[in-house]
């Protein structure tokens, strides 16, 4: 004998549920996503480091997807107009920001933000870490990061460094070495981290904490010298540049990449773009790519992501403090 005719009650509320269950705004937007053109919101001007991951991560995942992943620049103060158009998108998993520690950092630096990284976004996935190097102009008598900051010891707030402008990660880099080895030096902004290598090669700079990608050409060239990584051990890419832990103990600074979406994006379906990075990651060719530029590929997942982003505007915050930079 059926059972269900047995209690009524409970076959209707079973309905019911089944019903809601399909006709839910998360699981009707899960079932048909994606079904139009998905925007990716690089936080920068076309060739900077945002955009390059951009454009090698974009076609892979329209492959996957099978919607087209459209980049959009968004350049200014810092990455943070990008990262407020993201915010203020709909939750619906068509609009993804590619996000880095300028967004972590920018928490501390401005004062005006029209959105908190951590409460205003949903995480998706890390997907990177960024290795960082100090670099020379080679006509600088420190051939070595001891021996700048032993010259740094004895001329204070004589030599210069550039950086690509307050708060990006090659200037917060600046701010530790600073604090963690007691030195001090003139800092001097650019508008990127372009302008600000092409200061080191000229010699209108002494150093800089440069993104390896960008700067590794020089090295190679001789027109800088590379004084040391900011990675925890000695990379497989670069095993004879020292690492700056080896002169300063326990200093480590690394870069990342990950991806953000407005917060109240179903779960389902923000499951389904972090499968679709995480595949486009991992193949071989992007994999490569991505070691090429100087970065290493990881795997953070959701709560990892978001347990990082909260350390990470912390961190940020008493270096800013500690480092005296004036939010703007």
């Amino acid at each position: 004998m059926d059972h269900a005719f047995k209690n009524p009650r409970a076959t209707f509320v079973a309905a019911i549920a089944a019903i809601a269950a399909v006709l839910s705004p998360g699981a009707a937007s899960a079932q048909d996503y994606p079904n139009k053109p998905i925007t990716w919101i690089a936080p920068s001007s076309a060739g900077g480091g945002f955009d390059i991951i951009s454009r090698l991560i974009a076609p892979k995942l329209s492959e996957i997807l099978g919607q087209s992943v459209v980049v959009q620049n968004i350049e200014g103060a810092g990455a943070t107009i990008g990262a407020a158009v993201a915010a203020e998108a709909a939750p619906d998993g068509y609009t993804i920001l590619l996000a880095n520690a300028n967004h972590t950092v920018g928490m501390s630096l401005y004062k005006d933000l029209k959105y908190d990284v951590v409460e205003s976004f949903d995480p998706i996935i890390r997907f990177a870490e960024i290795y960082q190097v100090f670099i020379a102009n080679p006509d600088l008598e420190a051939k070595t990061l001891g021996e700048f900051v032993a010259l740094a010891k004895e001329k204070p707030g004589e030599l210069n460094a550039a950086h690509a402008g307050v708060g990006s990660p090659t200037h917060i880099c600046l701010e530790l070495l600073k604090l963690q080895a007691g030195i001090d030096f003139v800092e001097i902004p650019y508008a990127g981290g372009g302008q600000a290598l092409t200061s080191v090669v000229s010699g209108e700079t002494d150093m800089e904490c440069a993104l390896y990608s960008a700067s590794k050409p020089f090295i190679e060239d001789g027109k800088v010298r590379a004084l040391a990584m900011t990675s925890k051990e000695r990379t497989s890419f670069a095993p004879d540049i020292p690492t700056a832990a080896e002169t300063i103990p326990d200093f480590v600074f690394l870069g990342w990449f990950g991806a953000l979406v407005p917060k109240g994006t179903p779960e389902p379906v923000r499951a389904k773009i972090g499968a679709a990075i995480k595949a486009a990651i991992a193949d071989p060719t992007i994999k490569q790519r991505i070691i090429d530029l100087g970065m290493s590929p990881i795997d953070d997942g959701p709560e990892a992501f978001a347990a990082y982003l909260k350390k990470e505007v912390e961190d940020s915050r008493t270096l800013v403090e500690k480092a005296d930079i004036q939010p703007q």
